[in-house]
């Protein structure tokens, strides 16, 4: 029995060793801001990495940016304005670009699969982004000066101070806020991030919603990855990331939300700014 048990135990771990052995260093840069320094080990309905020696699990929604030659802040105001205006983006260490999302790490070394069709070693890679960081602590919020195609900011104007924070997970039907509302009450609400709605990766959604509707979602006639709000246990009503300040339904406690019928497989955040216009 000992025997039985000690060889699929060795096997896997002599498996870790070989995957370590090929494995790339980066900078990896999630959706909260956080970096972490990390061994890029593999890729599946997650990433796979290796912190201080110890297998990391991370959702690939809550990765936007692996820098294999930074530490995940210094790069160019042109550079981040053409991620921002991407869903994915890759810069070689050549110098060349290209817009593609990944698709999956293969082979010892490793080898990246992007949505085009291109592969390339892991070694040629510089920076994969997987959406805007425009939103993501670390990075500036608008290119710099010297930036010849600048990319408008997504929300309608920037938040007061005095505004609360609230971090919405995507893989939970509803986030309390901790905020109490009157009925009538006019709030603003000014959204950012991105969310993955699926483990498919093309399957993403900003505080607007996706490309798709789903009637069993928690308001089946918008699209599903949107910003939704209740109050309590009220009626839900819709967010999205409109500009405009919204009149609260009802009074109580004030939660928020992501518009879909199946969360579990959802992965990445929404970070809200509310506050009284």
């Amino acid at each position: 029995m000992r025997k039985l048990f000690f060889i699929p135990v060795m096997a896997g771990i002599l498996a870790l060793s070989a995957a370590q052995a090929f494995a790339q260093s980066a900078t990896v840069v999630m959706r909260n801001g956080d970096r972490v320094q990390a061994e890029v080990l593999d890729m599946g309905r997650d990433y796979a990495l290796s912190v201080n020696g110890q297998v990391r699990r991370v959702p690939l929604g809550d990765v936007v940016l692996i820098d294999f030659t930074g530490n995940g802040r210094d790069v160019s105001g042109e550079e981040l304005s053409r991620a921002n205006a991407a869903n994915g983006y890759v810069v070689l260490r050549s110098g060349e670009t290209f817009n593609a999302s990944l698709q999956d790490f293969m082979g010892k070394p490793l080898i990246a699969v992007f949505s085009n069709g291109r592969k390339s070693n892991i070694g040629d890679i510089a920076r994969i982004y997987s959406g805007s960081v425009s939103n993501v602590a670390g990075f500036p919020n608008q290119p710099n000066n010297n930036n010849p195609n600048p990319v408008a900011p997504t929300s309608g104007q920037s938040s007061p101070s005095h505004a609360r924070s609230v971090v919405v997970p995507s893989n939970v039907v509803w986030t309390n806020t901790g905020i109490n509302v009157s009925r009538g009450q006019r709030l603003r609400f000014e959204p950012s991030g991105e969310i993955r709605l699926s483990f498919g990766s093309d399957d993403v959604a900003r505080a607007g919603g996706s490309s798709r509707h789903n009637e069993k979602a928690i308001i089946g006639s918008i699209p599903v990855g949107a910003l939704v709000g209740r109050v309590g246990n009220g009626a839900p009503f819709v967010i999205g990331d409109t500009p405009n300040a919204i009149e609260v339904p009802d009074g109580g406690r004030l939660f928020l939300g992501v518009n879909d019928d199946h969360h579990a497989d959802n992965s990445g955040n929404f970070v809200v700014k509310v506050w009284e216009p």
